[in-house]
């Protein structure tokens, strides 16, 4: 932790889940697999097995994050102003943004409809802000079980120092994995799905419970080499293991596969980005908003790229880089100094793209506690 209160290296951790998103996004829609408003007619598989290990664990990750932030921001601030805080930096985008991208993404799916590409149905649908959903409800669900916490922090600090935590650990995702037949699922709807939520409970309570240990916080970098080399059986057993047939051998693979890759990159985050930097900060800053608005720019870009003769593994990168590039432009030029960016930053910036010399932007007024948890 730095001398102004921020835990660098989580929140970098944090924004790097988030980011991992417009990865994922970009490679599905050329996939032939998931829901997502553009697929390609001539998809890749080549990819695949790097959506199969993000899904596993980004955001299990993000809300263990969301949990320690949240955690972080109700002890400084107490009960009222972490509910305000939250209404603020979470409920409001969720309903600004929603109201504002769902139109623009159902003309997406009609323009490609008549493309003569896939008819995926228009319904209502929280998008790609589902998290957002869920992560009022795990606040809500944070705020009540904080006064009933308290008796289980000797327990959790056992747990955590043990070298096999994260099978313990796994152990409290298992059962939501097998309701699921194996796999994480997103919603379908608006209304919260009980199963899913269910399923991040684990990681938001791990993650609230860190907080109050985190003097154990260097205890993640060691054997991040030893959960790293884990969890590839851990890959292979939910990778090739039917989730009709073998639920819950599927199930076991999953949540060893996320609990040792959440041990192993905080231990990496932890090791090599605990020290204040301006380019990690602006990245940070930025991530809220470029998740928030890379849908419809990247179906837009998959869309124009559609006629290009490319095969799909190539679309990826430039597709990728290209709306990156975008997204980073918007956010310096109409965010980071505007209103827009005090409500998802929780003040304004002065603009710039930090170089290898330059140092930070004007310090900030508010502690990672009132950063937009949020993937």
């Amino acid at each position: 932790m730095d001398s102004d209160g921020r835990y660098h290296a989580l929140d970098s951790m944090r924004a790097s889940m988030m980011l991992l998103g417009i990865y994922l996004h970009v490679v599905v829609g050329y996939s032939g697999d998931g829901h997502w408003p553009y697929i390609d007619a001539h998809p890749t598989a080549a990819l695949n097995w790097t959506l199969g290990v993000i899904h596993a664990f980004r955001m299990p990750a993000f809300f263990a994050m969301a949990g320690f932030f949240g955690a972080l921001l109700w002890t400084r601030r107490g009960p009222a102003s972490f509910l305000a805080n939250r209404a603020r930096r979470i409920v409001l985008p969720f309903a600004l943004f929603w109201t504002l991208l769902f139109p623009i993404i159902v003309a997406m799916v009609i323009v490609i409809q008549q493309g003569g590409g896939p008819r995926p149905p228009l319904r209502l649908h929280p998008l790609h802000l589902w998290f957002l959903e869920y992560l009022i409800f795990l606040y809500i669900l944070g705020a009540l079980g904080a006064w009933l916490l308290p008796g289980v922090h000797r327990a959790f600090r056992w747990a955590l120092q043990q070298p096999y935590a994260p099978a313990i650990f796994a152990a409290f995702s298992f059962l939501p994995l097998v309701l699921m037949h194996g796999t994480l699922k997103d919603p379908d709807a608006f209304v919260p799905e009980w199963r899913i939520l269910v399923a991040y409970i684990p990681p938001f309570t791990f993650g609230w419970l860190l907080y109050h240990s985190r003097d154990l916080l260097p205890r993640f970098e060691k054997h991040i080499w030893t959960y790293l080399v884990l969890q590839v059986p851990a890959f292979f057993l939910y990778g090739l293991t039917s989730p009709r047939e073998h639920p819950y051998l599927k199930s076991a693979g999953n949540v060893l596969l996320c609990w040792f890759l959440i041990f192993a990159v905080l231990g990496l985050f932890l090791k090599y980005a605990s020290r204040p930097s301006p380019r990690w900060r602006y990245m940070s800053d930025s991530s809220y908003w470029l998740y928030l608005m890379h849908m419809p720019v990247v179906v837009g870009l998959q869309v124009a790229c559609r006629p290009i003769p490319l095969p799909a593994i190539a679309k990826i990168p430039l597709v990728l880089a290209v709306s990156v590039v975008i997204l980073v432009i918007t956010y310096d030029l109409f965010v980071r100094p505007t209103w827009i960016g005090a409500l998802l930053n929780g003040r304004r910036y002065d603009r710039g793209i930090p170089g290898p010399l330059r140092t930070s932007t004007s310090p900030r007024t508010e502690s990672a506690a009132a950063r937009p948890q949020s993937a």
